[in-house]
């Protein structure tokens, strides 16, 4: 399986690739359309969520009540 990293990576090569024209090919007599753009950019933002959590250090605390 592929790192959040290299997903990435894939996504926005497909996204670069449809803005660009590439949105349909022909393959072996058959038109092929690659995945909706707005698929490809919800994906997107979600891996770049992944990998900025991951980059991140030390401990996050969430949602805590401190004693008083």
């Amino acid at each position: 399986m592929q790192t959040p990293e290299e997903q990435l990576t894939e996504i926005q090569t497909a996204i670069s690739q449809i803005i660009t024209g590439a949105q349909e090919v022909w393959y072996n007599g058959q038109r092929v359309r690659k995945a909706d753009l707005a698929t490809l950019e919800n994906r997107e933002n979600t891996l770049l969520r992944r990998v900025r959590r991951k980059s991140r250090s030390g401990i996050r605390v969430r949602n805590i009540t401190p004693y008083e």
